[in-house]
């Protein structure tokens, strides 16, 4: 009887073991994952890793080049580059090249502006939330096709943060297409948030870092600490770049960086330091360094694209060296230019612009800013009662006040300014071009 009890006993537990085996969970996937030849187990390339990861996975790329286009859709994903320390030299640049054979189309484009339809990004996140781009170069390398907006890093219906990251080259071989973003937000439905921070942005072919939407529906685009350099005085024919755009319903806050040659040499058209076009909202651009632009901020409404670009906030920042055009130009209403440093204005230090339809360039304020060297130093044309224009301080500037939207120089110093090239510029009214 005793040894019939021990046996049932000894069987009972063997089977509970292998009740015990077969109910045990799945092995979760690793919340880490490696590319590169920097630690053992990793993958060789970031489009592998991407293929196991789930949501919360942190990707650390070793430096080196990775010849591929980056599609991520994972929630809470973090893509890191990371250094590494070899024989006393430590390398942590994890750059991201074009594959062999060239881009392909990989997005679709939200833009209502004229130019191609289709995206063709090396790194492209896709309805996705609080994904993390840190460390992470773009380079383009200069040599690609434009069957598509050559993009550094896309953010499509999609929010996060690119920080501490390089993006470059983005210039494709037709002339005159506006096929070339360094890194972009474009949303259509909701208001996903991207923000930029403390990265480089550089030698593109239209714009350095944007934001677009639909209407009044977009993404909001905080862009701080980031250094943006165009490609200079471009040659006619060329797009005419902007530093840091935000257009076509989406809004945000620029503040903080440095912007810099972007220049176009058409009176139709110009580059801008910072652009705010038909915006949804009331964009702020407060502490930034705007030099060497055709105008350093400018702020548009246009009913062709929902209207928009209106109640924006200029405050604070340090505009230099505006070619052919204005220092700020407030092409909307009800806009605040104050506290601003701006010189050396082929136009204007600050322009109350009406040539953007009923409306505009009225109900503004235009206060506490010092200019120094401009054609003039406010532009209102026409003048409204509804806009206040004092106190400014000024100094050496050819008429402090002109009702017009083209400033006419007085006899004697001439204010236009000689671009890179050579090429004389002139002082007259435009369109921007996002």
């Amino acid at each position: 009887m005793k040894i019939r009890k021990k046996l049932l006993r000894t069987t009972m537990i063997v089977a509970a073991g292998l009740i015990t085996c077969f109910a045990s969970p799945k092995v979760q996937a690793a919340t880490t994952l490696w590319v590169g030849g920097c630690h053992a187990g990793s993958y060789s390339s970031i489009t592998a890793a991407l293929a196991v990861a789930t949501p919360g996975t942190t990707i650390n790329v070793c430096p080196g080049y990775y010849a591929e286009q980056v599609t991520i859709t994972q929630d809470n994903l973090t893509l890191n580059g990371v250094p590494t320390t070899s024989a006393g030299v430590t390398t942590d640049a994890a750059v991201i090249i074009p594959p062999t054979g060239g881009m392909v189309t990989n997005g679709s484009i939200f833009d209502l502006n004229v130019g191609p339809t289709t995206a063709e990004a090396q790194i492209i996140v896709q309805n996705a939330t609080s994904v993390t781009i840190s460390h992470i170069t773009v380079d383009a390398q200069s040599s690609q096709s434009c069957n598509g907006i050559l993009i550094g890093i896309y953010y499509q219906n999609s929010s996060g943060t690119v920080t501490n990251s390089v993006a470059r080259n983005q210039i494709t071989s037709a002339q005159g297409d506006q096929c070339g973003w360094g890194i972009a937000t474009e949303s259509n439905s909701g208001s996903p948030t991207l923000v930029v921070s403390n990265s480089s942005v550089h030698n593109f072919q239209k714009n350095g870092i944007v934001a677009r939407g639909i209407n009044s529906n977009g993404p909001t685009l905080t862009a701080m600490g980031n250094t943006v350099i165009g490609s200079g005085l471009v040659a006619a024919g060329d797009a005419a770049q902007n530093g840091i755009e935000i257009a076509f319903g989406a809004t945000g806050t620029v503040t903080g960086n440095y912007v810099a040659d972007v220049l176009y040499p058409n009176s139709s058209a110009g580059g801008t330091g910072i652009l705010f076009y038909a915006t949804g909202g009331s964009p702020k651009a407060t502490t930034n360094v705007v030099e060497s632009s055709n105008v350093g901020i400018g702020i548009y409404t246009d009913s062709s694209y929902g209207g928009g670009g209106t109640g924006a906030t200029i405050n604070s920042n340090h505009i230099g060296g505006t070619q052919m055009f204005d220092g700020i130009d407030l092409c909307g209403n009800d806009e605040i230019a104050e506290s601003n440093i701006i010189y050396n204005s082929a136009n204007s230090g600050v322009h109350l612009d009406d040539g953007c339809g009923s409306g505009s360039g009225s109900a503004s304020t235009v206060k506490s800013n010092t200019i120094n060297e401009s054609c003039a130093g406010v532009l209102s044309g026409p003048a409204t009662s509804s806009d206040t224009t004092a106190p400014n301080t000024y100094s050496n500037v050819g008429s402090e006040m002109q009702n017009a939207d083209t400033c006419t120089p007085p006899s004697g110093p001439n204010y236009n300014v000689v671009g890179k090239s050579g090429e004389q510029l002139t002082a007259k009214g435009r369109k921007p071009r996002p």
